[in-house]
């Protein structure tokens, strides 16, 4: 089977996937999507195969090879690195499909490109990275935004097949819609870092005061004032460390999976956060609301 000489004009559509969370049961419904786009383009693809050169039982098995590649190879490959790839009924019905995803990757000219090196004139690309940040790595630079390789790309001769592809997909992905993409963004650590960090090092440092000079007093000022300073850049480290803890537990494309428990690390930092804004401002509101009531009193 040769592949036809065609036409070059093409039309390219592409979009990063982020800030989404996706179940097993929405995984399989974008790919059966994703398999109805496919056998659309199936047909146009026998419709458009006509060799001169080939008899007709030849074309007509051809044809047939043609049809059955563009049926979907899924694969998905799990936190643990094991993969499992098949058509989307196997795969997803399979005993071994894992707990926790870390990839889904789709690809409709692969199977025709590796066994008869054939490229469709209409094809998609979909990748879904549920990876998550490393957590607690110091070295990492929390000013840039999280990585992640999710994105969906298709191409092709038809352009209304290709608008049509695009236009289901990220119609589904928005309905899977979080309200992350802020979080995980370029220089927002900064900002956090300036409007609550560096507030929240001063306020440790100032609540502290007492235990560094019960510690401390016997030493000179130089020493008073670097324990005051360590104290103050240990407390950036901490926030740091929330942050990233955050971003993890948060993560710009998640897989929600039933045995994950990260439901149960969403309540420590919210008892963690919730604690500290206590332990700040809570003798602050306290006389503040007795001023209230002795006011409404008066």
């Amino acid at each position: 089977m040769g592949q036809q000489n065609r036409a070059i004009l093409t039309t390219e559509l592409s979009q990063q996937i982020t800030a989404c969370a996706f179940s097993k049961d929405d995984l399989r419904i974008l790919c059966e999507i994703l398999q109805e786009s496919s056998h659309a383009a199936a047909e146009e693809e026998i419709a458009n195969y006509t060799p001169l050169d080939r008899p007709m039982e030849q074309i007509l098995t051809d044809r047939e090879i043609l049809r059955s590649g563009f049926e979907l190879q899924v694969t998905v490959r799990g936190t643990d690195d094991k993969v499992l790839s098949g058509t989307i009924p196997a795969v997803f019905s399979s005993p071994r499909f894992p707990d926790k995803v870390k990839t889904l990757y789709i690809n409709s000219e692969l199977d025709l490109k590796n066994s008869h090196n054939w490229s469709p004139r209409n094809r998609f690309e979909l990748l879904l990275d549920f990876t998550k940040p490393e957590l607690f790595n110091l070295s990492l630079s929390p000013s840039i935004s999280t990585p992640n390789a999710s994105n969906i790309f298709v191409t092709g001769l038809n352009s209304d097949w290709v608008s049509g592809v695009y236009r289901k997909v990220t119609d589904f992905i928005k309905e899977k819609r979080t309200r992350r993409r802020f979080f995980h963004r370029h220089s927002v650590y900064d900002l956090l870092l300036l409007l609550v960090g560096i507030p929240f090092a001063f306020w440790m440092a100032y609540k502290s005061s007492g235990l560094i000079n019960s510690i401390f007093g016997g030493f000179s000022v130089f020493v008073q004032n670097g324990a005051y300073v360590c104290l103050f850049f240990l407390m950036l480290n901490v926030f740091k460390i929330l942050f990233d803890y955050a971003r993890w537990i948060f993560p710009i494309v998640e897989y929600k999976s039933l045995t994950d428990t990260v439901r149960k690390h969403r309540y420590i930092l919210g008892t963690l956060i919730i604690g500290g804004l206590a332990g700040a401002f809570g003798n602050s509101l306290y006389n503040l609301f007795k001023k209230i009531i002795g006011f409404l009193t008066l």
